[in-house]
């Protein structure tokens, strides 16, 4: 799913109970490339279905897990010294940046942005790999065009023949993406968390997710 949903005309502030049961069957995983999605179960006050928190995923190597889902998010990690891609050590060296960095199935690149160390990584990572939703038609996808995604990349996702795709731009492209504010100064949306908070002004993630009958108007998640 690309297109914007139906925003219905709810409270400003809606409990984390409300939203549950409007939402219907909470077994949902969001896989993301960035930390975007974890503010979904925040605000539910639900656990993290999915490993994709506080980290980010390069482009090509999200694309790589998506085409082959369920072999590689079940694989080894192994950590790296640093990253395969010169601009991202650059960065890191730049910003100082100790993360761990692994590879999942020797094919996936993870940057564990917010963890500080490769115990922590692995553990939190293979715990919440373990409550990834069972029935494909309850895992949701969403990718976005930060760290250097070209048009060719979100093409690509727009092409994968999973039905829940969700993708934020800076600018109108050929296939359907929500567009969303540039980081400042940029041609691309803001981080994961920042796009996280502001994303409800453009896109409805609850009627996304939701299994309740699609003429129920639902709010937004604030």
């Amino acid at each position: 799913m690309t297109a914007r949903s139906v925003m219905g005309s709810w409270p400003a502030a809606h409990s984390p109970a409300l939203l549950r049961a409007l939402a219907g069957d909470t077994t949902f995983s969001i896989i993301s490339n960035n930390c975007w999605g974890a503010h979904i179960y925040q605000r539910m006050e639900l656990p993290y279905s999915t490993p994709f928190v506080g980290l980010f995923i390069p482009p090509d190597s999200y694309l790589r897990l998506l085409k082959d889902f369920d072999r590689l998010i079940g694989s080894d990690l192994r950590f790296l010294k640093e990253s395969g891609l010169p601009a991202l050590n650059e960065r890191r060296r730049s910003e100082e940046d100790t993360y761990p960095i692994a590879l999942l199935g020797e094919e996936v690149e993870i940057h564990f942005l917010h963890y500080a160390s490769e115990g922590e990584a692995r553990d939190k990572w293979t715990r919440r790999v373990g409550r990834i939703a069972a029935d494909p038609v309850r895992r949701f996808y969403k990718f976005d065009d930060r760290e250097g995604a070209s048009d060719q990349h979100i093409a690509s996702f727009s092409c994968l023949p999973m039905a829940n795709r969700l993708c934020f731009t800076a600018r109108p492209h050929a296939v359907s993406t929500v567009v969303a504010p540039p980081e400042g100064g940029g041609l691309e949306v803001i981080d994961g968390l920042a796009l996280s908070v502001i994303s409800r002004r453009h896109f409805n993630t609850l009627r996304w997710i939701s299994t309740r009958p699609r003429w129920l108007p639902l709010p937004s998640l604030v």
